[in-house]
């Protein structure tokens, strides 16, 4: 299921239904970042993945170097879970990533 609105989009990907987890993704149009979207967005995913694909936990994967994205995650629940090197080639450059994970009893207690 996408969530998709006119400031951009965010969607469950990579669902295992074996392991109930899900990738999580957003993208919020650049001239709309900074409005509070990319929280409400994200905790409608959140409630989509825990509450209606009982998904016991969703992860993401966010540039290390995007720090406004990491303090939104936190914000909503989500905590480091590892540090993936490498991982985006981006402008010519290998960039580091951090994955980050929010599991469903979690998200049921801050609700």
């Amino acid at each position: 299921m996408r969530l998709k609105f006119s400031k951009g989009f965010t969607e469950p990907v990579e669902i295992d239904y074996i392991h109930r987890r899900a990738e999580f993704q957003i993208i919020i149009d650049p001239k709309y970042q900074g409005h509070g979207y990319a929280v409400i967005a994200t905790r409608l995913a959140m409630d989509y993945a825990f509450s209606v694909l009982n998904m016991h936990k969703l992860y993401l994967v966010v540039d290390k170097k995007n720090e406004k994205a990491i303090h939104i995650y936190k914000k909503v629940g989500f905590s480091v879970e590892g540090e993936l090197k490498d991982e985006f080639f981006i402008d010519g450059s290998y960039h580091n990533a951090i994955r980050m994970c929010i599991f469903q009893q979690q998200y049921l207690e801050m609700k």
